[in-house]
């Protein structure tokens, strides 16, 4: 069998390497539209859960010469830090260590990682398996070369690409990011982005420089990262600032946020980013934290960053499926996060050895490999993809003290290690000690859900569950609603959601839920079945009848525009 891949950031060269161990393919292709490596990101973490994945395939994270020359072919250099701090407004600090064994007890560890160092490691391995290697199944690489064309059948399917190259496979993987021409091409009608309202600056300090940084007195800094090697982070209610080691300490990533309501959206593409002034990022820096004692430092830093770099932060609902035939999206082409989970890589890494899992198993049978791995990934996936939403404060309502009792009850850890205010439980066994080769010895019969990746008691979530807030009179869910009047019940304060063609009013429900009010906030109005479809247990999915309203009928055009200005009309009455 023959794979193409399209992109070769870090899944696409993951996906490369897994599909190559699960035995099946006699050959991979990997295209990128880029003539080389990008550089842009700066700083990234290899969470346990996706280095284990890393050590599997012979990643060298850890290898290489922190003083190396930029851009080496060599190992990961990557930073192996102690512990998170946080530094609070009150003058108080607390730290939490860094669980590197985790319950695997594997020692897969937290790396944190230069992204073009990630990206050489990763070459690195992947060129020991060239074309000229000798090696069985090779692995060639194809720069400088844009998806434009897909065509497929029932034996084969071809890529067609800017210079002309074109490739014919059995599967296409569209591992070409959250720009995907893949998603383009192949699913006519993509869930829209959405304008977070937050910018960040990113960029890097050379360790020399940080153990010289001074504030605008002259004076040395209360907190100089060069005295711990750790991630410490800053907060306020609309901004953030992390740093942390790369490099093997060579290196301090900084990373600045804020949130401007109502803000214009990002001049530049999503998931683009321009180089900007230091003293566009100290004026940005000053102006959020004016009122910590931290300020001064925070400026210093801001100062101290070469060639900063500007982004705007864009997130996308869910995809109901990754799947057309014989093509399927993985890692940001897929699912799409936020940077502030920690999970971006990692999942992209599970995808990759989830579907080198699936074709093990299954072989040639490609159409039941490719719903394997869908079934497996799309849940696990979705979550932190959501989760890393709402680990924005703006994003999310604060939690009542019903909610937080609900969630500390459940012990599972809901928010990542490097967090101090943290919601739910401690047991983070989910998420980091989490394996995802094991895929299971048959095709499940549906997507995975919650329980699938619980090691937390179900009679502790029973008895969680049967203290949910209900209603004084349910709802009978007899109605036929359209999707049209179900989009003008689209604010916090009327607030209807479509999950798997039934419609909930979850306006009273929304502040009671265990999971925090942002719901509210993210989908009124629309369908949130790829989110949420798979996501609830069967005792939620009772309790949330209670709430249903109806079920959704799909009208015709025509039919659809009466009923609409009939609903406007009884809202307006």
């Amino acid at each position: 069998m023959r794979a193409i891949i399209v992109g070769a950031g870090m899944g696409g060269l993951m996906t490369a390497l897994a599909l190559r161990q699960s035995g099946v393919f006699s050959s991979i292709d990997v295209c990128e539209q880029t003539k080389e490596p990008a550089t842009a990101g700066a700083g990234l973490n290899i969470p346990p859960n996706g280095a284990r994945l890393c050590h599997w395939l012979g990643i060298d994270l850890d290898g290489g010469n922190p003083r190396g020359e930029e851009g080496a072919i060599d190992g990961g250099r990557a930073a192996t830090l102690k512990s998170s701090r946080q530094f609070n407004d009150d003058g108080s600090t607390s730290e939490r260590l860094f669980d590197h064994d985790t319950a695997a007890g594997d020692g897969a560890g937290f790396h944190h990682m230069h992204r073009l160092d990630l990206l050489m490691c990763l070459h690195k391995r992947v060129m020991e398996y060239g074309p000229d290697s000798g090696e069985p199944c090779p692995i060639n690489i194809h720069m400088n070369n844009r998806l434009v064309k897909v065509r497929q059948n029932a034996n084969e399917v071809s890529g067609s690409f800017s210079s002309g190259l074109v490739l014919t496979g059995d599967i296409l993987v569209g591992a070409d990011g959250i720009n995907s021409a893949t998603l383009e091409l192949l699913w006519p009608h993509p869930r829209p982005r959405r304008w977070t309202e937050v910018i960040c600056f990113r960029g890097l300090i050379p360790k020399r420089d940080v153990s010289e940084l001074r504030t605008v007195e002259g004076k040395p800094l209360k907190n100089n990262p060069i005295n711990s090697y750790s991630m410490d982070r800053y907060k306020t209610d609309k901004s953030a600032v992390t740093t942390y080691w790369v490099r093997g300490g060579e290196l301090l990533n900084v990373w600045i946020a804020h949130y401007e309501p109502n803000s214009a959206e990002f001049e530049q593409e999503e998931g683009d980013w321009f180089e900007v002034s230091n003293d566009e990022v100290q004026q940005q820096v000053g102006k959020s934290f004016a009122e910590s004692p931290y300020r001064d430092d925070l400026v210093a830093l801001a100062s101290g960053i070469v060639g900063p770099t500007k982004w705007g932060l864009y997130d996308r609902d869910a995809l109901e499926t990754w799947i057309r035939g014989r093509v399927c999206l993985l890692g940001d082409a897929a699912h799409p996060m936020l940077p502030t989970f920690g999970q971006g890589a990692a999942q992209s890494f599970e995808d990759a050895a989830a579907l080198s899992s699936a074709f093990s198993l299954h072989g040639s049978s490609v159409a039941t490999a490719l719903l394997h791995y869908e079934r497996v990934r799309h849940y696990r996936a979705s979550r932190f993809q959501l989760s890393s939403k709402f680990a924005f404060d703006h994003l999310r309502a604060r939690d009542t003290t019903e909610q937080k009792k609900l969630l500390e009850g459940i012990d599972e850890r809901v928010s990542p290690a490097f967090a101090h205010d943290k919601r739910g439980g401690e047991n983070d066994d989910w998420i980091y000690a989490f394996d995802a080769r094991d895929i299971g010895g048959s095709l499940p019969e549906k997507k995975w859900g919650p329980w699938e990746f619980r090691k937390a008691n179900k009679a502790d979530h029973a008895v969680a569950q049967q203290k949910l807030w209900l209603p004084e009179k349910s709802a009978d869910g007899a109605r036929g609603i359209t999707r049209e009047e179900v989009s003008l019940h689209n604010t916090k304060d009327d607030c209807w959601i479509i999950i798997s063609g039934k419609v909930y009013d979850i306006t009273d429900w929304a502040p009671h839920h265990p999971g925090g009010a942002g719901i509210a906030r993210m989908y009124a109005g629309k369908d949130a079945t790829a989110d949420f479809g798979d996501y609830h247990s069967a005792n939620a999915v009772a309790h949330m009848r209670h709430f249903c309203v109806g079920k959704v009928i799909e009208q015709t055009a025509s039919k659809s525009k009466n009923a609409l200005a009939g609903a406007k009309r009884d809202r307006v009455g």
